[in-house]
């Protein structure tokens, strides 16, 4: 492999472990800005953090998400187009919030915002969990399925490792995705931000995978 072809290795790599870094932080960082800065302990879901002073960080993250989604590409055209539908409905989950819910903190403080004195937007509405559930098949197609799918005939260790953990980061996906769909059904407890947070966590963690920020091919020599 020439100089020029470690380059765009180099940089398709770092594409995928931004994707994997943007998704893996950002319900920490939302989590605990809200608590330094406005002392909310928790919201019910991530997309809640809309309605609080994190609200630039959860859609600003949602948007790179997106945008990072949508320039994946393989030789397999049909990933590359659920790639760049995943990477949309990732930007519309950030662009189209969820109905206004507000933290019990937050309403503590001012219960008027709860009330009708206050403008809420009504227009954008019910077209977040359209979003929501189709970045999150798409994502968990991509990650259980696709991710190890195009595998050489002599893989290296390292490659075989890798495809193991996809297909967990894609279970722990599946099995998030169950529960909140329970707790959504049920009504058994308010909060999904935890299984939410989970799912999220693993679609991250098969983006770094990817990118081999970890199980690294020993013959992939990054210079800094």
């Amino acid at each position: 492999m020439n100089t020029l072809e470690k380059n765009y290795v180099i940089s398709y790599y770092t594409l995928r472990q931004m994707t994997g870094w943007a998704g893996l932080l950002m319900p920490i960082i939302v989590r605990i800005g809200g608590y330094v800065f406005e002392n909310i302990t928790t919201t019910d879901s991530i997309s809640a953090y809309y309605y609080t002073g994190m609200r630039d960080v959860f859609v600003s993250t949602l948007v790179l998400v997106g945008a990072l989604l949508a320039c994946y590409r393989t030789q397999v055209w049909h990933d590359n187009v659920f790639a760049v539908i995943a990477g949309l409905a990732a930007i519309g989950i950030g662009l189209f919030p969820m109905d206004p819910t507000y933290a019990a903190d937050v309403v503590s403080i001012s219960p008027g915002i709860i009330g009708e004195q206050c403008y809420l937007n009504r227009k954008l509405l019910g077209y977040h969990f359209i979003f929501v559930a189709i970045f999150f098949s798409l994502s968990f197609y991509l990650v259980y399925f696709r991710f190890g799918a195009l595998t050489s005939e002599n893989p290296t260790t390292q490659k075989l490792i890798r495809n193991k953990f996809y297909k967990g980061c894609g279970a722990i996906m599946l099995v998030s995705f169950l529960v909140i769909g329970y707790i959504a059904a049920t009504s058994k407890g308010s909060s999904i931000f935890w299984p939410e947070s989970f799912a999220v966590g693993a679609f991250a963690a098969a983006w770094l995978i990817k990118g081999q920020f970890f199980l690294k091919d020993v013959n992939i020599t990054i210079k800094k």
